[in-house]
């Protein structure tokens, strides 16, 4: 793996990506590229699917070339010599939705990992308008065309009409973001995404693991005294770092942590009033749920002697960030390997997007990758595995949790550059 990954390499070359969480709100950037671009239209109430990859030909827009590895074999094929292939549906925001940008790229992404997975199956890919009947009858139309799974939705309303009961999946499913709730999940579906809470929770483990205990340092406060809270949460106005803030916050709660959990604005006299406090408290360390750019003005006001962790959030990448690198000095943090580890073998494999992409886009590219590798297991039957994926280590053991466990990679930001850390959540 890399040590050394230059915070200004550009934003489509093979390093990106940011944690969306659930997509909430349009992401709104570059197009990612000719590998997206189905002349696809919205699913109708009979949810017809809007294009069908059979893994004979190159994907759909022909951005990226299929391992040769990969069957050919026609939907619903099958041999005496083999089981039927796995005919995976893709089911998407429509290109009319706010959410086209980020469907597009989780499309592309897809792509991207099922022409190196050798795939076997079709592939057909569901526009919907994102209203629930539309989800609805999305599934139900992929269980008659005899979709082997269906993977979807994008977008966190519909993976909360799943989780509650709203829509019953009629054939196995594998979301892509994290419903609020578990409770009327069945048994055939597993979540997966990027959310913003998992990863809070990551960075968590990793710095008590990398601090040292409370014991040690109650050993320092006077005899009887009760121990100020170890941690600061510094937790910005969006309505993403308020999750991450609370994610934090639960976290150190459940390892028997105290912490003070602090809105931050970034003005003077806000900044300085947080610098003077900090001086006099000494805590064990500070967690950033700040988006990037609030980071970078609240970094260089903190002693340099303690440690500071954060989400992606504060990976920008692309030039951006080669400009905040130095006022984000220091500050430890969770992203995806396919931002971290350009290098590694298990990210170089995949192809990458024709169009620069953002970091955020990026995630999300990624994102698509995993869920194609994860949909391929799960059709093949599999409710117990492991994957090292571009998006982190994923472990899936659905006889004991419905959610995929994603465990993110770790750096550091040191003298312009993001270096890689073996830290261990």
């Amino acid at each position: 793996m890399s040590a050394n990954a230059p915070v200004g390499a550009p934003t489509g070359a093979p390093s990106g990506a940011v944690l969306g969480a659930a997509v909430d709100a349009p992401v709104n950037a570059a197009s990612p590229g000719a590998s997206a671009a189905v002349d696809a239209v919205p699913a109708s109430a009979s949810a017809v699917p809007s294009t069908i990859w059979v893994p004979s030909t190159s994907p759909p827009g022909g951005g990226e070339k299929r391992n040769e590895a990969a069957s050919g074999a026609a939907p619903g094929a099958s041999s005496s010599a083999a089981p039927a292939p796995s005919r995976l549906a893709l089911i998407l925001p429509g290109k009319s939705t706010d959410f086209a940008l980020a469907a597009d790229t989780v499309r592309a992404g897809f792509f991207a990992g099922a022409s190196v997975g050798g795939a076997d199956g079709a592939i057909e890919v569901i526009e919907i308008d994102e209203a629930i009947p539309q989800f609805d009858a999305a599934l139900r139309g992929a269980a008659q065309r005899g979709a082997a799974v269906a993977v979807g939705p994008l977008t966190r309303t519909l993976a909360n009409a799943v989780g509650d009961g709203r829509i019953v999946a009629p054939l196995p499913l594998l979301t892509l973001t994290l419903p609020d709730s578990d409770a009327a999940l069945g048994p055939n579906v597993i979540v997966f995404g990027l959310s913003i809470e998992q990863e809070a929770r990551a960075v968590v483990r990793a710095a008590l693991r990398e601090l040292p205990s409370a014991a040690a340092d109650s050993s320092l406060a006077p005899l009887g005294a009760t121990p100020a809270p170890r941690f600061w949460i510094f937790a910005g106005a969006s309505q993403l770092a308020r999750r991450a803030g609370n994610a934090y916050r639960d976290a150190l709660r459940d390892a028997g942590e105290r912490a003070v959990l602090i809105d931050v604005r970034v003005n003077y006299d806000v900044l300085q009033a947080l610098a003077e406090s900090i001086e006099e408290a000494r805590p064990a360390a500070i967690f950033f749920a700040l988006e990037a750019r609030d980071a970078a003005a609240v970094k260089p006001r903190l002693p340099r002697d303690i440690a500071v962790y954060a989400t992606s959030q504060v990976n920008l990448g692309g030039a951006e960030a080669a400009l905040l690198a130095p006022d984000l000095e220091g500050i430890r943090f969770a992203d995806a390997p396919w931002l971290l580890e350009p290098d590694h073998p298990a990210v170089m494999v995949y192809p990458h997007s024709e169009q620069p992409l953002s970091a955020e886009l990026q995630r999300l590219y990624a994102l698509g990758i995993d869920a194609y590798r994860l949909a391929a297991l799960w059709a093949s039957g599999r409710r117990a595995f492991d994957l090292d994926g571009v998006t982190g280590r994923l472990h899936v053991d659905r006889e004991r949790a419905v959610r995929v466990e994603r465990t993110p990679a770790f750096a550091v930001f040191h003298q312009g550059t993001i270096e890689r850390l073996n830290l261990q959540p």
